[in-house]
Formats: C-alpha cells, sequence, structure tokens
C-alpha cells in the first residue's frame, strides 16, 4: 500500500516536472521567435533589400557563401511566383538541413524570409516559415498585394545578385 503511495506521488512528481519543462520550452520558443522578429524593423521589397545588404556584410569574406545563400533565395521566390499555389513552396521547414546550410545559419537569411512577407508558424507540429496565400476570390486585394510582395521580393533577388 504504501509503495503503492510512493509509485503513485513520484508518477506525479515526474508528470508535473514535465509538464513544467515542456511549458518552459515553450516560451523560449516563443521568445526566440520575438527576438528573430524584431531584427526585422522593415517589411516588403525595403526589408528584403536591407537584409541582404545585412547577409552581404557578414559574408563579405566569404563570396561563395554569399552566392549560394542569394541563389537558394532566388530559387525560392521564383519558385512561389510561378506556382503560388503550391504550398509546398510557401512553407519552409525552419531546422531543414539544407535551408539551415545555404540560407539559414547566416545573418539576414532568415529575416528576409519575413522581411518578404513570412511568418513564423507551426504546420503540423513543425516551425516553419510560412507564406499564407490569402483568397483569391473572397480576398482579391489581399492576395494581389500579397503576390507583388512576392514578385517584388524576387525582382530585389536578381537586382543582389548583380
Amino acid at each position: 500500500k504504501d509503495e503503492e503511495r510512493e509509485l503513485a506521488r513520484r508518477a506525479e512528481e515526474a508528470r508535473l516536472r514535465r509538464i513544467e519543462e515542456e511549458q518552459a520550452a515553450l516560451e523560449a520558443e516563443k521568445r526566440a521567435d520575438e527576438e528573430l522578429l524584431a531584427l526585422v524593423p522593415n517589411l516588403g521589397a525595403e526589408g528584403v533589400r536591407e537584409q541582404i545588404g545585412c547577409m552581404r556584410e557578414a559574408l563579405k569574406d566569404d563570396r561563395a557563401a554569399f552566392d549560394v545563400a542569394i541563389g537558394s533565395i532566388y530559387t525560392l521566390f521564383e519558385q512561389i511566383v510561378r506556382k503560388p499555389e503550391e504550398i509546398n513552396f510557401r512553407r519552409v521547414r525552419r531546422d531543414h538541413p539544407k535551408f539551415m546550410e545555404d540560407i539559414g545559419r547566416h545573418v539576414g537569411g532568415r529575416e528576409i524570409l519575413i522581411a518578404a512577407g513570412f511568418k513564423l508558424e507551426k504546420l503540423d507540429g513543425v516551425p516553419c516559415f510560412f507564406s499564407k496565400e490569402p483568397h483569391i476570390e473572397s480576398d482579391m486585394d489581399g492576395w494581389s498585394n500579397w503576390f507583388d510582395t512576392l514578385k517584388k521580393t524576387l525582382e530585389v533577388v536578381e537586382e543582389e545578385m548583380l
């Protein structure tokens, strides 16, 4: 009887500890997201240009890494503009190894996506950068603004590649 009570007490303590740890992890993730968003004061084409400038400055001694990053960003936005309805082009897993290797590990890399209108979301429990397409039939103006931002981002990236 005493053993059962002791086991139950330990199990409850472990459960409460696990809940506290999960809550602390969620709060740390939320703080990290807020800190990332705070690094991007300007959105749209100007914000994208600023963040590319930050990346260019941070990688001034590694032109090859800059070229890979800007090329990958170009490919991402070129795919989205070509097929805006394709959700897989508009969803970038934040921990994806190729994203981190080419773009995410560099100053300005993640911030470019945010400046271009991507949001920090969890899709199927996976932290992602996500560009949500407004419903074209019920929000034509919203859709046009969203698509224009994507096209302008692509133009800025093209200019910065030269």
